[in-house]
């Protein structure tokens, strides 16, 4: 097997082998396997509704132990795992979200020096500028309806296309098509606003 990266591009075969090993002998590099291609983008799934780091830290946790306890629920297809298998796993990361904010009843901004943690390393002038990109973006998600900013993050964060957005929301690629095209319009203009 391929040593797998955390955040790696996401092969067909790769984790059809990863899941497959997971769920007949419970293989722990499996997991491992499994967690180091989708920590990352559950967790910037999680961050950009909650805009609470430590909430989102604290609930893909708890997605990823989810996980492990019932990878053997999932169905491994002939074919598009990729799209299936991470339809499945935002899906999950999302009810847990849900539960969590039902618990909590509260949420909190998230603190610009927090997002240093996910960051990528650049340069000081581009990661200010990002920083007070994403922050006003965030700011004006907010604005938005909670389908209007999970389409948007689906599609334009985690760059989902339109029928994997469409399955994970459980709608249909039409109605993915109208709700991104009134979010992205509510959304430019709340930019415009400023």
């Amino acid at each position: 097997m391929t040593e797998i990266q955390r955040g790696d591009q996401i092969d067909e075969q790769v984790l059809v082998d990863l899941l497959q090993r997971a769920q007949k002998s419970g293989d722990p590099q499996a997991f491992d396997g499994l967690y180091l291609l989708y920590a990352d983008r559950v967790f910037r799934f999680l961050v950009a509704r909650l805009e609470d780091y430590e909430a989102a830290e604290e609930i893909m946790g708890q997605v990823f132990l989810r996980l492990i306890e019932n990878v053997c629920k999932y169905q491994i297809s002939p074919k598009d795992n990729v799209a299936i298998f991470s339809a499945w796993l935002y899906r999950m990361a999302y009810n847990k979200m849900v539960d969590n904010l039902r618990k909590q009843k509260r949420s909190t901004a998230l603190p610009i020096e927090q997002m240093e943690a996910i960051a990528e390393r650049k340069s000081l002038t581009q990661e200010v500028e990002e920083r007070v990109d994403f922050d006003l973006l965030l700011q004006k998600l907010k604005l938005l309806n909670e389908q209007q900013r999970q389409v948007i993050v689906l599609r334009f964060i985690e760059e989902f296309s339109i029928a994997e957005t469409a399955q994970i929301m459980q709608k249909s690629q039409g109605a993915i098509k109208a709700l991104q095209h009134r979010s992205l319009e509510s959304l430019r203009r709340y930019l415009v606003e400023k």
